[in-house]
């Protein structure tokens, strides 16, 4: 296994871009086709109309909630994923 794993969306792969991850022994993963259960939008959820009184308590805050946005989006990812694999690929709720 790689130590690098590339989570890839995109379907159309230039030929230089597979040799190239070939070459760099990178593992690729491909996004599951689309499903409103799989795309969480958690963007809204953070720094809504908030205020800062300095430069560097908006940094602080801008960098907590990329990491804060970066988890949350792959603990959802890992979740769903999960529930898309325990169902055989019958991944859409209902």
């Amino acid at each position: 296994m790689s130590s690098v794993i590339l989570l890839h969306d995109n379907t159309h792969t230039a030929r230089k871009t597979e040799k190239m991850l070939q070459k760099l022994k990178w593992e690729v993963w491909s996004h599951p086709p689309y499903s409103a259960d799989l795309a969480p939008n958690l963007g809204s959820k953070h720094l809504p109309r908030t205020r800062f009184s300095s430069k560097s308590d908006a940094k602080t805050a801008s960098e907590n909630c990329g990491r804060d946005f970066h988890q949350a989006v792959l603990n959802k990812l890992v979740l769903l994923s999960d529930k898309r694999l325990n169902r055989r690929g019958d991944y859409v709720e209902k």
